[in-house]
């Protein structure tokens, strides 16, 4: 329900701002319930620092600290109305010295954490309700949102899920004070940035924002970079000197990236715990490419996948040589990478230990593009190497390609492993998948295992591998 703020009685009439009870701009209502300035400050011409203002459509509130309980008030949403110039120029003024623009979502009427980041330097709006966030989110820019997971409206994990539909490149913290399990695992599942539990120590606090607004800097950065080169694919004339700019400077991120490219490698274990095997998962220590979403992105937009495949493989094949005779490594393949004749040449050096490299194929899609693939994969196998296909169960393209392409490992869909326990029709699609593959001769690796319940259900299903966060997580070695 809406409340209404009367900023003096000279003004009653007009100078009444509606706004929702969640207190838009003002993370420190206790201390700040005067919303009004002098107008006759402004009239002459006055310039100060505004303790604290946002701009909201045609309407801006403002604070500046001044008591107006003396001499005639007006509020600035009336002064101001409509003067775009002006509502720009503050917004400017607002955001200059601060440390990025926050908003936040919490439950705590006295407002903790809006407090303490204003007082840290950020810009602060705040609100106790998820749905009125994404109404700002809607009309402003941000640089981080941070959530109570117990927001009212749609709480703080449906939040999450619409910012990274909307908002891809704007990190999302969640904060509770009664954390569980299947809560964090939600967050991390949907793309939290961070999971911080209350009550937040002040410096960790500053910490996690002040991460969170670089990262959303860097996402920013990286996606225009993409746009550049989307706009190089449909130049004109009249400014092929800034697309040409565009370009070098994509590129130029590009070869950061590969230079700094490194591998994470996370365990996969056989039912009892013993190690079976690693996967490896690309990185890069450059800032705006650093996971492998960003850097295939970028490598599609630039023409270089397989570059990008060819450097993977140097790094998953050295580590395969190095302890050779101690597991198998499982290393990703775009399905361009299927059309890379390099891939083929027993020179390679992942080649020259094919046998212990399991190759899965990812964007499977794909594979359906590429007219020969089966005998590519028949070329491969001949080589030694052998075939998985990843997130079996996540649709129609992946049980045909399975039917099709007859792979060596089958991995289930996270989505299948998830709850497993607890949801019949899922184990009875896991135990149908197990049944066929063991005709066929194929492993089941149960992916994304975090609990011990699931674990459980999986071995009883018939998985013959199993690889999640229970048994550890992506790292270097």
């Amino acid at each position: 329900m809406p409340q209404e703020i009367d900023t003096g009685d000279e003004l009653s009439a007009r100078s009444m701002v509606r706004k929702p009870e969640s207190s838009l701009g003002c993370p420190c209502a206790a201390r700040r319930e005067q919303r009004s300035v002098r107008a006759a400050d402004f009239a002459n011409g006055e310039e100060r620092r505004l303790r604290w203002g946002f701009v909201r459509g045609d309407t801006v509130l403002v604070s500046s600290g001044v008591d107006s309980t003396s001499g005639p008030t007006a509020n600035m949403g009336e002064l101001f109305a409509g003067d775009a110039d002006f509502r720009a120029e503050l917004a400017r003024d607002l955001l200059r010295d601060s440390r990025g623009r926050v908003l936040v979502v919490e439950a705590d009427m006295k407002r903790p954490v809006s407090e303490a980041l204003e007082e840290a330097g950020f810009a602060v709006e705040a609100t106790d309700d998820a749905v009125v966030a994404t109404q700002l989110l809607a009309s402003s820019p941000f640089d981080a949102v941070i959530s109570d997971v117990t927001a009212r409206g749609m709480g703080g994990l449906e939040l999450l899920r619409f910012v990274k539909e909307q908002h891809t490149d704007l990190p999302v913290l969640l904060m509770t004070g009664a954390p569980d399990v299947e809560t964090a695992s939600q967050a991390v599942e949907h793309g939290a940035f961070q999971y911080l539990l209350k009550p937040i120590p002040t410096d960790r606090l500053t910490t996690a924002l002040e991460k969170a607004v670089k990262a959303c800097a860097l996402g920013r950065a990286r996606t225009d970079a993409l746009r550049a080169m989307e706009d190089v694919a449909t130049v004109d004339t009249g400014n092929e000197s800034g697309h040409l700019a565009a370009a070098m400077g994509a590129r130029s991120l590009w070869n950061s990236a590969i230079e700094k490219l490194w591998m994470a490698y996370q365990p996969i274990v056989l039912p009892g715990g013993k190690l079976y095997a690693y996967e490896a998962l690309v990185r890069s220590h450059e800032p705006a490419l650093r996971g492998p979403g960003e850097l295939l992105d970028m490598a599609e937009k630039l023409g270089v996948l397989h570059e990008l495949g060819r450097a993977v493989r140097r790094h998953a094949g050295q580590f395969a040589t190095d302890r050779i005779g101690e597991h198998y490594v499982f290393v990703n393949l775009h399905a361009d990478d299927l059309l890379d004749d390099q891939l083929f040449s027993r020179a390679e050096m992942m080649a020259q230990v094919a046998p212990a490299i399991v190759l899965e194929i990812t964007e499977r899609a794909a594979v359906h593009d590429i007219e020969d693939a089966k005998q590519r994969m028949a070329a491969l196998r001949s080589m030694g190497f052998r075939i998985a296909l990843d997130d079996l169960g996540a649709g129609y393209a992946g049980l045909t390609t399975f039917a099709e392409l007859r792979p060596d490992v089958v991995k289930l869909d996270m989505a299948l492993v998830r709850n497993v326990d607890k949801d019949l029709v899922k184990r009875k699609l896991i135990r149908s998948i197990t049944d066929v593959s063991n005709d066929m001769g194929a492993l089941v690796v149960g992916e994304g295992v975090e609990t011990e319940d699931e674990r459980e259900v999986l071995v009883d299903l018939g998985c013959h591998l199993l690889q999640g966060y229970l048994f550890g997580k992506p790292q270097p070695l």
